[in-house]
């Protein structure tokens, strides 16, 4: 399908009847307006709002239902996780919006791209009340001096105003991350985001085209003090999380009636006790003087929000440390080859320089040399040097082994495939999770080609019962789950029953930057002296289920083209015996030799059934495009026709089309493959995850 020019994102709870109006609206559009998506995220209840957006088909729209209701940050982040267009717009279920609304965020976007500028659109709403005692006392005053009060206000104090109506670019989204869960309750994470754009030197700007009727203002005294407790406890949450943000002390005022608002709000600990409150100015709205009802509802608002700001932290979060930061120790399954899940551990450390390392095997030869300069912490059976080398040599000890791993530390971060996320610990744990374990859920996979009486496969059989309650087990009692993508986000679920948040690992800038040194062993074969370069790549371990002989299979049927493999593993020698004239294998590559054959190479062929998707953003960082399996972790790293194409078979015969299909289809820009690969940066990935540790 063709990228929309923007999304709109809406977060719904119980929207069923709101929506209408909202959907009415859009498919109101101006003519000409830009092509655009709503993707609806129906938060934990359908109540024929998942059946009212996919009967829409006036323009494109798409509900996601969550399992259960998580509340407006993890709906807002759903939806624009699953975003496809290029302008990102956050739109709330009780708007109206106007005929220019979608041409008005798009275009003012496009003009700042003009200027090489990045921006926040803030269109502002304007409550609409129906004629109701609240309204003609207080409600209708006070949503007018608000929207007065934010057509006034400066743009460098604009963040205030994030809300039910803005939008960032795709780039601003992956550049600032989500919207922090730490805000659970009404308010104040919209204001966490404008806060965050501010400060990360993204400009807001209003935009007056894309004002909206909000139709969905409080009704009652009750709904409206309820809010405001709410939004108070979100205010000092906030104040909490960002000590440098220009916000002033709560305070009830001077005089009387800042007397009167202390007093209710010191009797106001609780929101039972405001609604209670709230509930009988409610009942005497329509009998008293319209002032002395302006008066009562004020006090119990103004009152309820100064309790709800001065109300004691919540009793779970942790008081900080004497240095300010938790302590926080990496777990790694183990450390014994240069593969993906061992580059991103390097990212975990930077993102916690002091952090030790534990980890059950570590081989220095075998993995990369930057560990070197890490303290690391092994379990005794590191000391065998056959099981060191190769641990799956003791898979029958690595569960005692793990059980055994017992950590002190406030966080531990563990880069689990299976291990990691069962080493004990005094403190919490974060698992960010590379698959729940190959062996015990996809065992085909791990097994390939063994026969049915192969010890792995028979050993397997008397274990994996066991082993899957153990891992259960394990899972369960961890603090947080982190899913490396929506592939393993989805096993997770299946496996566990956890809903994982997704955090895509980062390519490494080790990488894309630095310098080159040419393969020696390639010499006479990748040109004069190994260097001109010009091969298909693949870059993967040699395992069974990454498919490397299909492509093997398929550069013998293009010998007039050169595949280069990179990898190591347990199919090594039998890959060597099959391969062709015109393909090399090698292994044990320096950084500077891998930048040197990922920047020559035409392509990379990325062929297996992977949980996310590593490589292709290597050879992105180079400007390489690819050719990938469409299925797994290359549907999160791979934009069909920007940065590579995909195959739908893992059969020669499919990879030798799609490599045609590659070919005719170039020149690729290596600029747009490369500002794709930036979504996926280090600096991101770093941010997200230590505000992940943050939370626990």
């Amino acid at each position: 399908m063709t990228a929309p020019a923007a999304s709109i994102i809406v977060p719904s709870y119980r929207g069923a009847e709101r929506l209408p109006r909202l959907l009415d609206s859009l498919a109101a559009q101006e003519p000409g307006a830009p092509a655009f998506e709503v993707v609806v995220v129906v938060d934990g209840v359908d109540d024929g709002s998942v059946a009212l957006v996919e009967a829409e088909d006036r323009f494109e729209a798409r509900p996601l239902l969550l399992p259960r209701n998580e509340g407006r940050v993890t709906a807002l982040n759903t939806g624009f996780a699953a975003a496809r267009g290029e302008v990102l717009i956050r739109c709330d279920d009780d708007l109206r919006v106007p005929p220019t609304f979608v041409a008005s965020h798009v275009g003012a976007h496009a003009d700042a791209a003009v200027r090489g500028e990045l921006i926040g659109v803030v269109g502002l709403t304007r409550d609409m009340h129906d004629d109701a005692p609240y309204a003609r006392a207080y409600g209708r005053d006070a949503g007018a001096r608000s929207h007065a009060a934010a057509r006034a206000c400066p743009d460098d104090a604009l963040w205030r105003h994030w809300a039910a109506d803005c939008s960032i670019a795709r780039a601003v989204w992956e550049r600032v991350g989500p919207y922090d869960s730490a805000y659970r309750a009404y308010g104040w994470e919209d204001v966490d985001y404008g806060w965050r754009l501010h400060a990360a030197g993204v400009r807001l700007v209003r935009v007056s085209g894309a004002d909206a009727e909000h139709h969905g203002p409080a009704r009652t005294a009750v709904a409206r003090a309820s809010k405001a407790f709410a939004s108070g406890s979100a205010r000092a949450a906030f104040a909490r999380l960002h000590p440098d943000a220009p916000l002033a002390p709560p305070r009830a005022g001077e005089g009387v009636w800042g007397a009167l608002v202390g007093a209710v709000a010191r009797t106001h600990r609780t929101p039972e006790h405001v609604a209670r409150s709230a509930r009988l100015v409610d009942r005497v709205l329509g009998r008293v003087p319209r002032p002395v009802g302006t008066k009562l509802v004020a006090l119990v608002v103004e009152g309820a929000g100064l309790a709800g700001a001065t109300a004691p932290a919540p009793p779970d979060r942790p008081a900080a440390s004497s240095s300010g930061r938790p302590r926080v120790v990496i777990a790694h399954d183990y450390l014994t080859q240069r593969g993906g899940a061992e580059r991103l551990v390097l990212s975990i450390c930077r993102a916690f320089p002091d952090a030790e390392i534990h980890t059950l095997f570590y081989e220095p030869s075998q993995t990369y040399p930057e560990y070197r300069d890490r303290v690391i912490r092994t379990s005794p059976l590191d000391r065998i040097g056959p099981l060191r080398r190769d641990p799956r040599l003791a898979l029958l000890m690595l569960a005692p082994a793990a059980s055994r791993m017992r950590i002190d530390a406030d966080v531990v971060v563990a880069s689990s495939s299976g291990w990691a996320h069962a080493f004990p610990t005094t403190g919490r744990t974060l698992v960010y999770c590379h698959s729940p374990a190959r062996w015990l859920y996809l065992p085909e996979d791990y097994l390939g080609q063994a026969g049915p009486l192969d010890p792995k496969r028979l050993v397997l059989m008397v274990l994996a019962p066991l082993l899957r309650r153990w891992d259960r087990r394990a899972a369960l009692r961890a603090h947080g789950y982190l899913a490396n993508s929506s592939v393993v986000r989805e096993r997770i679920r299946r496996v566990y029953g956890l809903d994982a948040s997704t955090l895509f690992p980062p390519f490494s800038p080790d990488v894309a930057d630095g310098p080159q040194e040419t393969i020696g062993e390639l010499a006479g074969w990748a040109g004069p002296d190994g260097s001109a370069g010009g091969h298909d790549l693949v870059v993967s371990r040699l395992q069974p289920y990454k498919n490397v002989d299909r492509v093997i299979e398929a550069f013998r049927a293009m010998p007039e083209r050169r595949l280069l493999v990179i990898g190591r593993g347990p199919e090594g020698e039998r890959l060597r015996a099959l391969a062709p004239e015109n393909v090399r294998l090698v292994e044990g590559l320096s950084d500077a030799q891998m930048r040197w054959a990922y920047a020559h190479a035409t392509s990379l062929i990325a062929a297996s059934h992977e949980d996310f998707g590593l490589t292709p953003l290597e050879a992105g960082a180079h400007g390489v495009p690819v050719v990938a399996l469409r299925a797994g972790g290359y549907l999160d790293t791979v934009r069909e026709g920007t940065s590579g194409v995909f195959f739908t078979e893992e059969t020669p015969e499919a990879i030798v089309a799609a490599v045609r299909e590659l070919e005719e289809r170039g020149p690729w820009s290596r600029a747009a493959i490369r500002a794709h690969v930036e979504a996926f940066s280090e600096e991101r990935f770093i941010a997200a995850l230590r505000q992940a540790v943050e939370e626990l």
